[in-house]
């Protein structure tokens, strides 16, 4: 044989030896990877379990809800840590909180009556989403201007509580309206299921990046997130005017009459009185912390940014995956009890960061993170429940003016209750007692009013949905 045709038949025969002993070699990677392959895909195939719907109203108003959720967490939610790095005060961190209330007020009402004569509700939720982001882009400014930035930030925020009471109350009645009452607990279930998702990955995102952010350029992270808003509410846009509506071709002329009749038949109907009154106590209580748990976050558990966010991201975790179970809870015990729950969350949390605050500061850190998460999972059954029991309690003729009368009274305790708190904190002293204090008082008023959601719960648990539509 010829020295080239050996040496190409030993090349070929070592060729084939090689690749035998190299898939002999590839065995153990192959016994590792199809596990960690059915491992991926059945990840894969549980996420979209968990986040699709076959529901088009319910992906649609979930898409829209996580631009609002978006613009929520990475705004509204900084606005305190924005304003203490501008040089707020203990009182002007509390006006943060108390006055944009106020706007709200003054606005709420006469925008109700004016959104109930609409022939299409969706027209003044667009209008309330475009404004807040314009506005929040506003705030991004308010670093430039000279003198007194804090005061501009002040005067913003409270005239972004106008577009954000507008958007919450007429959301409200606009979704009530293309929801039927047996599809509200599904829909309603998978946008608060997607929004809670968000609250998961983007807090802590966004507290790394404002740790990492040295010096000045933190407030430079701070006003791009403001700056995000107005694209993302023009996401939403787009996403509400994708849902089928249908306007309506009749509207009702203004008439004085009418509206104090809605206004009788509300406030003496026995379910709305009962509701809002327990109501406001849960409001009440969580409403007083607004300022002073940042407080006693940021001074006394000494959290940085990261640490704020990553306590953030498992509560979201913590809800996001109790979800679930406070839907199936609603759809078998109802929603009254699942409201309970709800308000027992947030007495428990209170309570965690009050014993965390009386403990070493190392061991008091861990004790908040784990007890704060397990507390805050029962955040999302409030948030499942409260426009639930709601819609269960008011008429269906005014709907958007009898929302807003409750939601006036609960703009009422906000514009006073984070001052009230930030005020006792102030006159005790501004020490970690005067904190302690303080979130005691909180506590004891939580549990109080979650008491009282469970007296509500066993008056009306073998009834019927207490204002059924007509």
């Amino acid at each position: 044989m010829p020295g080239s045709l050996r040496s190409i038949v030993s090349f070929s025969r070592s060729g084939d030896n090689a690749s035998v002993e190299q898939a002999k070699g590839d065995r153990p990677l192959n016994s590792i990877g199809k596990p960690v392959g059915k491992a991926l895909r059945a990840t894969l195939i549980a996420g979209r379990k968990i986040f699709s719907t076959n529901h088009k109203l319910a992906a649609v108003l979930a898409g829209e809800g996580v631009l609002f959720t978006l613009i929520i967490t990475l705004c509204n939610n900084n606005n305190h840590l924005f304003a203490s790095r501008l040089g707020a005060s203990s009182y002007e961190l509390g006006l943060i909180s108390s006055l944009p209330p106020i706007v709200g007020m003054v606005c709420l009402i006469p925008f109700a009556i004016i959104t109930d004569r609409m022939r299409n509700k969706r027209s003044m939720v667009i209008a309330a989403a475009i404004l807040l982001g314009l506005l929040y882009f506003l705030v991004g400014l308010s670093p430039f201007v000279p003198e007194n930035p804090v005061a501009a930030l002040i005067l913003l925020l409270v005239m972004i509580n106008f577009p954000m009471s507008l958007y919450n109350s007429s959301w409200q009645s606009f979704f009530s309206d293309v929801a039927s009452a047996s599809d509200r607990n599904e829909v309603y279930a998978h946008r608060t299921k997607m929004n809670t998702a968000v609250g998961i990955i983007f807090p802590l995102l966004i507290g790394l990046l404002l740790t990492a952010a040295k010096g000045p350029f933190k407030i430079t992270v701070h006003q791009i997130y403001y700056f995000l808003a107005l694209p993302l509410a023009l996401g939403q846009v787009l996403l509400l005017r994708k849902i089928p509506f249908e306007p309506r071709i009749n509207t009702d002329r203004f008439r004085f009459s009418e509206l104090l009749k809605t206004t009788r038949t509300t406030f003496r109907s026995k379910a709305f009185l009962g509701f809002m009154a327990v109501a406001l106590l849960v409001y009440i209580g969580w409403q007083m912390d607004w300022s002073i748990y940042f407080i006693a976050q940021f001074r006394y558990l000494e959290l940085n940014e990261t640490q704020l966010s990553l306590v953030a991201a498992l509560s979201a975790l913590t809800q996001f995956l109790m979800l679930g179970t406070w839907s199936r809870i609603s759809a078998t015990r109802g929603v009254r009890f699942v409201f309970v729950i709800g308000a027992g969350g947030f007495a428990f949390c209170s309570l965690t960061i009050l014993l965390a605050m009386l403990m070493p500061q190392s061991a008091g850190i861990w004790f908040y993170y784990f007890f704060h998460c397990i507390g805050s999972s029962a955040y999302s059954a409030f948030q499942l429940s409260l426009l639930l029991c709601l819609l269960e309690v008011i008429p269906n003729v005014n709907k958007t003016f009898s929302i807003a009368i409750y939601s006036t009274i609960i703009l009422i305790s906000n514009a006073a209750m984070p001052f009230l708190g930030v005020h006792i904190y102030n006159l005790l002293g501004e020490s970690k007692q005067a904190m302690v204090i303080t979130i005691g008082i909180v506590t004891a008023i939580r549990i109080i009013a979650t008491s009282a959601a469970l007296v509500r719960y066993f008056v009306y648990k073998n009834r019927e949905p207490l204002s059924p539509e007509k």
